[in-house]
């Protein structure tokens, strides 16, 4: 079973703890309760809150539906590696804010250098001979 990573559509401010809720299969109401503790703690549930609402894609839509976000490298990289793109986008904003932005600099490097084509697997390669056995 694979984690969905994503907002609720019908949570009560951005869908974030909804969201999260049900990819950890907890009560909603004790994520709530747990994220408006850590507000309380140096304001940290608030900043991560707000980057989770805005990299965390909403449960209708797909990586595939998913209209290219700033030059759509996160979106590309997703789908190459398999990992869910709102990982993706919060680790590419969380390393944005602590390298203070060296890391927009390889971004901007991988938009030009990735292409737009998904790698194809050896199944599907026809330049990769199959075994015979």
């Amino acid at each position: 079973m694979t984690m969905k990573w994503v907002r609720a559509k019908d949570g009560a401010i951005f869908g974030v703890c909804k969201g999260l809720a049900r990819t950890l299969d907890i009560p909603v109401g004790i994520f709530r309760l747990i994220w408006i503790l850590s507000i309380l703690f140096f304001g940290a549930g608030f900043w991560l809150y707000f980057i989770l609402a805005i990299s965390l894609p909403r449960e209708d839509k797909t990586v595939e539906a998913l209209d290219p976000w700033l030059l759509g490298v996160c979106s590309k990289i997703a789908l190459r590696t398999d990992v869910e793109v709102g990982i993706i986008r919060f680790l590419t904003i969380v390393l944005s804010l602590l390298s203070m932005g060296a890391t927009l600099v390889g971004y901007i490097v991988l938009y030009f250098v990735m292409d737009e084509t998904k790698p194809q697997s050896s199944e599907s390669n026809p330049s990769i001979p199959r075994s015979t056995t």
